[in-house]
């Protein structure tokens, strides 16, 4: 796998330090750039990743931790189609739906890689939490 998309809530367990998950997802990111694996998320995920952090810490820390996120991860487009397929589509959450139906138009991300893998049981993408594709990865 070369292309994974983070949802939001990893990435907020990295950027908040919501123990133990940020050390999961931190080795995971250690991994991915040390092996040249590409991560993704969506528009959706970094403003609400930037609003609930300006909620929980302040305005300057929203952005500093929003900035250095977007030096290591891509953003993924959305646009009208993708919100249309989402809008019609069986999964429960909406936004979820959106990030499902960016990761498929784009056509070359692997895995979604959530905490809340019961959300994506509608997608054709495969979906793991950041520890179960750190320990398959890496055996331990």
């Amino acid at each position: 796998m070369k292309k994974l998309f983070l949802d939001s809530d990893v990435l907020l367990d990295l950027l908040l330090d919501r123990k133990p998950f940020s050390e999961n997802i931190s080795s995971l990111i250690e991994y991915c750039i040390l092996n040249n694996i590409e991560m993704f998320s969506s528009p959706i995920c970094i403003a609400n990743i930037n609003y609930i952090i300006e909620k929980f810490e302040n305005k300057t820390n929203a952005n500093l931790k929003t900035n250095k996120l977007l030096e290591i991860i891509k953003v993924e487009n959305v646009g009208q189609s993708e919100i249309t397929m989402a809008k019609l589509s069986n999964f429960k959450d909406f936004e979820d739906a959106i990030q499902n139906y960016a990761c498929e138009s784009d056509g070359s991300i692997d895995l979604i890689l959530t905490r809340n893998t019961k959300d994506y049981k509608k997608s054709e993408i495969s979906v793991m939490t950041p520890e179960q594709y750190y320990k398959m990865k890496t055996g331990s």
